[in-house]
């Protein structure tokens, strides 16, 4: 009996091993079938309707962003939708994100504070940022140093001198806690050596209407919400808070240039989507963002608000995040801001 059982169970090996010609065939055939779905996918991506979640109030820089992707994404052949879901500092829409399907049919426009900042301050959208991957830088916000038209200084090393003349009487505008018109102004605070307090309102347009009231000093503040009133005359731009000059202020010196060297924070906002997406997928997104952010119309249409569109590789953005997270965790550390989960 147990010579024949192990007889059978030889028998039974060999029919099984890859040796086997029929098995062989029958393997590389579901190899082929495997190779043609995968294609098959690659092609008919997208298949369907693409949503695109902003996470801030429509209106906004994200708002254009968001608007300038789904035209560009529309050209591979599929509506795309903006989806408004804003609440939380960003967190409710990322998180809209984060748990839907990895197949690039939901992605997100993020702003760096969402990705460099927040995760930093909230164990909630650090839960949220191990799901979320990027895609592509999609462009920068320079940021710049304003004061209300009525203040008596107009360089920014006279501002300097008149906030240290003046130390602890004066508050800054910011967005709201954790945003980068916080931190931003923070570095400078601890750059420049000065002593005001903050201000947090909830959103930047209480925040503008204020300043030019001279209800706060000054504001660290990016240019879609800023660049009418420089130009009217209600604000005063003093620096630009970028490596280099912005290209719709040409005239406003650096911060670095002008009375901090080596000071550098930029806004960027990126394309994100859920952690796993197919590389079949990004293969198309990616070049078709690359397209869209460069175009002559995208480029005069957010130039006119002060916005530099740009593209990249997801690993640019992965470098770009780890190294401001490691800028913005010494600058919070210092300045002991906290957010309330």
């Amino acid at each position: 009996m147990g010579a024949h059982a192990d007889a059978l169970s030889g028998n039974l090996q060999g029919e099984l091993t890859m040796s086997n010609p029929g098995l062989k065939k029958a393997f590389a055939s579901l190899a082929c079938v495997l190779c043609l779905m995968g294609t098959a996918q690659a092609d008919t991506y997208p298949s369907k309707p693409i949503t695109i979640v902003a996470p801030y109030p429509p209106g906004g820089a994200t708002d254009l962003y968001a608007r300038s992707v789904a035209a560009g994404l529309s050209e591979l052949g599929q509506s795309v939708v903006v989806d408004n879901r804003a609440g939380a500092s960003g967190i409710i829409g990322a998180d809209y994100v984060a748990r839907a399907p990895a197949d690039g049919y939901t992605m997100l426009i993020g702003a760096s504070s969402m990705f460099s900042i927040l995760p930093l301050l909230s164990k909630r959208m650090d839960g949220v940022y191990q799901k979320i991957e990027p895609v592509s830088i999609l462009g920068f916000n320079p940021s710049y140093v304003v004061v209300p038209a009525t203040l008596p200084v107009n360089t920014i090393q006279e501002l300097i001198a008149y906030l240290k003349k003046n130390p602890g009487k004066f508050g800054y505008g910011s967005a709201g806690t954790g945003t980068s018109q916080h931190v931003f102004m923070e570095l400078f605070k601890q750059r420049a050596g000065v002593d005001v307090f903050p201000v947090q309102y909830k959103g930047s347009s209480p925040m503008v209407v204020d300043l030019i009231a001279e209800r706060v000093v000054m504001a660290i503040e990016q240019g879609p919400a800023v660049l009418s009133y420089i130009k009217s005359g209600k604000l005063k731009a003093l620096a630009v808070t970028t490596a280099k000059r912005s290209e719709a202020l040409p005239d406003v010196p650096t911060l670095a240039e002008s009375a901090l060297p080596g000071f550098e924070a930029v806004t960027w906002f990126a394309l994100y989507a859920p952690k796993g997406v197919p590389q079949t997928v990004l293969d198309k997104v990616v070049p078709q963002i690359a397209k869209t952010m460069s175009s002559k119309e995208t480029r005069e249409r957010l130039g006119a608000v002060g916005v530099e569109p740009a593209s990249s590789s997801p690993e640019a953005v992965v470098k770009r995040q780890a190294a401001e997270t490691a800028l913005w965790k010494d600058v919070i550390a210092r300045s002991k801001i906290s957010l309330e989960d």
